[in-house]
């Protein structure tokens, strides 16, 4: 049965409710769009409307009524249609990767060409890639990547599948010798990809070397069998990313030629020496990379969310018809205070990692939420980084910010917040605010670092500090980041002689106010704990919450209409831009019911197999005579 494919929103049919907030939004949402997007907006709407033009592939619509099985087909559908347009349409790499994007579903493409490719790049020399590079491009071959074990994930260092150099044939032998060291959840590994980027110990002339990058055919051409010596297998259904065949690998002593040892970084030479990398850590720049997008691929899907909730809390009505003021009439679900304040506080949240840095000099990639793994890797850089400069004496490598709680005196603990009642918290107070916090959190951990002999082991005692240091640096950075970009485009305005007070910058200013202000009152022990703020500064913040919200009420539909997603990428019934959501939602519930599955004699399904017996039984207990059926 073809996808089931909705009808688009057709603006000139925007239910009044939902017409009418647009109407009271007090910036062009146009400009922000761009703004969000930047130079890639055009080129970004031009591929969605090419995508779009063909709804019979890349309609959503159907998923929720798609077994697990019949969603991976669906979703290899797509990626087969993009292979399709990349080449008709010459698309870059970089085109590509906006068209998955734009999509609005999970292919197993994805792992190909966000983590297979760029590691062929990064990784390969310029010889293989000659050799590797086209086939993958043009899909002669489907790659993914094969790192994580099912005994290690993180600890890189401790993978245990090897690479044993044999020099009489000139081959390495790949084996998973123990069940802990089988390949385990890498996407696309189940049952799509041809070859696999695997990661192994390397093993020369008996002498481990550490775990370097290798390039493992998995499927015979034509038949897509598995490779003698190689056992492969899905790891079933996922809370989510069902298209996408995650899966597990084991490999008994299977031989490739020492050429499919990836040699950009280090080498083997044909008589069996080793040649090192420059820099052992461009072995894993591709999984660095993919983390360093974590945030800004959370925001995303938060905007997503969010865009859905608020066009649907400005349609729907529910309650409040009790109010003098409303004369017998339900408000607007986004009128009732607790509905508008969950979401105009995480709208704040969808729209900073827009602003995140990603400049290694200022920090690193922070990979934020409850990773704590991700958690522990910024904050070594950051106390590395710092227990060199006080080793050292030179303070010049420490974020400016940071310096007071390093340089002694009583200074740092003199400082106080500037926030004032009666007025806007400005971005200086804030990103002061923000500063000293992580200076504190800092010290500590210095201090107790230090006093455990600032080695591993020291590291391995404060690793709930680190995680603190790590969450606090990536909290600041986040504000920062919204500030700067906003004052970068005040600055831009007033170059091109437009006036920075008019259109959607006194908007953003009042969400990244929001942001910091929010994120602060969340957390407000971690600014009060040494006196910094005060408990009625923290009482100014909450008045001041409470109007940046009511401020933003008119605004909100227009916020989350700039972030631009489609109907068919947002895949919602509620959410659509026309606001048409009853509509919307029998067309959907009566599509269901058209493939829903029969009964065995072809009526509901359940009644024949189960609720029949179930309910004569009830009639024959109850002295009811039993109808004929």
């Amino acid at each position: 049965m073809p996808p089931f494919i909705p009808p688009f929103s057709d603006p000139s049919k925007t239910v009044s409710s939902l017409s009418s907030e647009r109407a009271l939004v007090s910036f062009p949402v146009e400009s922000l769009t761009r703004f969000l997007h930047g130079d890639n907006l055009d080129r970004l709407r031009s591929i969605r409307a090419e995508i779009e033009r063909i709804p019979e592939v890349f309609s959503n619509a159907d998923k929720p009524f798609l077994s697990r099985e019949r969603s991976y087909v669906r979703a290899l559908e797509k990626a087969a249609k993009l292979v399709e347009m990349k080449k008709k349409h010459k698309w870059s790499e970089e085109e590509m990767l906006t068209a998955m994007m734009q999509v609005g579903d999970s292919t197993p493409q994805f792992l190909h060409e966000a983590l297979f490719i760029p590691t062929l790049k990064t990784q390969l020399s310029d010889e293989q890639q000659k050799t590797w590079l086209p086939r993958a491009e043009n899909y002669e071959i489907f790659g993914c990547y094969a790192q994580t074990e099912l005994a290690h994930g993180s600890n890189l260092r401790k993978l245990e599948t090897t690479a044993t150099f044999i020099p009489e044939s000139d081959e390495f032998e790949i084996d998973t010798p123990t069940l802990n060291s089988m390949k385990w959840w890498p996407g696309a590994l189940a049952q799509s990809s041809t070859h696999c980027a695997i990661y192994a110990r390397l093993i020369l002339h008996g002498k481990d070397y550490g775990v370097h990058p290798f390039l493992l055919q998995i499927r015979a051409p034509g038949s897509h069998a598995p490779m003698p010596g190689i056992e492969l297998g899905n790891l079933g259904s996922k809370i989510g990313f069902n298209t996408i065949d995650n899966g597990f690998m084991r490999v008994h002593k299977v031989r490739i030629p020492r050429e499919q040892m990836m040699m950009r970084n280090s080498k083997v030479t044909r008589a069996g020496e080793y040649v090192p990398a420059k820099n052992a850590k461009m072995n894993y720049s591709t999984m660095v990379a993919i983390r360093a997008n974590i945030v800004r691929n959370a925001g995303y899907a938060l905007g997503q969310a969010l865009t859905i909730a608020i066009r649907y809390s400005m349609v729907r009505v529910q309650g409040g018809d009790r109010l003098p003021s409303q004369q017998g009439q339900e408000l607007k679900i986004i009128d009732h205070g607790m509905q508008r304040y969950r979401l105009t506080t995480s709208l704040e949240r969808a729209s900073s990692p827009q602003f995140e840095e990603r400049d290694p000099g200022r920090g690193g990639p922070y990979g934020g939420g409850e990773n704590t793994i991700l958690h522990l890797q910024t904050s070594r850089y950051l106390l590395k980084t710092i227990l060199q400069a006080l080793k050292t004496k030179d303070l010049s490598a420490v974020p400016v910010g940071l310096r007071s709680a390093l340089q002694g005196g009583h200074a740092f603990e003199d400082e106080r917040c500037t926030i004032a009642p009666g007025q806007p918290i400005t971005g200086d107070a804030l990103i002061a605010a923000y500063w000293h916090r992580e200076a504190r959190v800092l010290q500590e951990v210095v201090t107790k670092v230090l006093k455990d002999g600032a080695g591993e082991e020291a590291f391995a005692k404060s690793q709930v500090q680190m995680v603190e240091l790590s969450r606090t640096h990536g909290e600041g950075m986040l504000v920062r980041n919204f500030y700067e970009a906003i004052a970068k485009e005040e600055q831009t305005a007033r170059e091109q002689g437009r006036d920075p007070s008019k259109g959607f910058l006194p908007v953003l200013k009042m969400l990244c106010e929001l942001h910091g202000v929010h994120r602060l009152l969340e957390q407000f022990g971690d600014f009060t704990l040494d006196g910094y703020v005060s408990r009625q500064q923290i009482v100014w913040c909450k008045e001041r919450r409470d109007q940046l919200i009511n401020l933003l009420r008119y605004e909100l539909v227009g916020l989350v209409d700039a972030f631009d997603i489609s109907d068919n990428q947002l895949n919602s019934a509620i959410g659509r831009y026309d606001g048409r959501v009853y509509e919307s939602l029998y067309e959907w519930a009566k599509y269901g019911m058209s493939i829903m599955e029969k009964g065995s004699q072809g009526g509901v399904l359940g009644f024949d197999e189960v609720l029949k017996d179930v309910l004569a039984e009830g009639r024959r207990i109850n002295g009811a005579a039993t109808p004929k059926l």
